[in-house]
């Protein structure tokens, strides 16, 4: 039986760039990232997202890029927001740490942006998740929305011209792999169907 490397180790990997995304994508969608926060099995989800770095003047671009993120982001927080009254037990409980990470995703791009000249923008007044009725129902939605936004940072990273954002952004998309693998599973499917899937299901 072969061991499993850390978590600790291979996202400390995956935050130095756009070259380790294969990796990471393999790994998702073989379970290697699955689990909740604070879960009986596993540790909780590590956001190597917030960590402080330098941030270049003037990097052409680039804030409009992570712009996208951000907005993507935003998203996701209203969509977590939205449907935790329908959540309960493990469900609930994931539901709450990923919210938390993405708030800090939030925070981490909204600092990014700004050292780099670009505008404070703020989430959109409202959006709109449908009427789900049933846990699974806000599962789904989830799911679909962290599939959203890790296409999102696929189209970004690679666009990024400084290191450190590209490791930041980088960073950002394995933690939402694991979000949507955690809550794939929760709705009884596999982790993954393909790594870093970017379409329909």
């Amino acid at each position: 039986m072969v061991a499993r490397p850390s978590r600790r180790t291979f996202l400390r990997g995956a935050a130095a760039g756009l070259a380790t995304l294969p990796a990471v994508t393999s790994a998702v969608a073989g379970g290697t990232l699955l689990g909740g926060c604070g879960g009986d099995e596993v540790e909780p989800v590590e956001d190597f997202s917030t960590t402080p770095g330098r941030i270049p003047p003037g990097v052409s671009g680039d804030a409009e890029l992570l712009g996208g993120a951000l907005a993507a982001e935003y998203r996701q927080v209203a969509a977590y927001l939205s449907g935790l009254p329908l959540l309960e037990a493990q469900a609930l409980a994931d539901a709450e740490c990923f919210l938390a990470h993405e708030r800090a995703h939030v925070a981490r791009l909204r600092e990014l942006i700004g050292g780099l000249g670009g505008p404070a923008v703020g989430p959109r007044p409202s959006y709109d998740f449908g009427l789900p009725g049933t846990s699974a129902d806000v599962l789904r939605t989830l799911e679909r929305v962290e599939q959203e936004t890790i296409a999102v940072y696929l189209q970004i990273v690679p666009r990024l011209t400084d290191p450190l954002l590209r490791a930041t952004a980088a960073s950002i998309a394995v933690v939402e792999a694991e979000h949507q693998a955690v809550v794939r599973q929760r709705l009884g499917r596999q982790p993954l169907p393909t790594a870093f899937v970017t379409g329909g299901r």
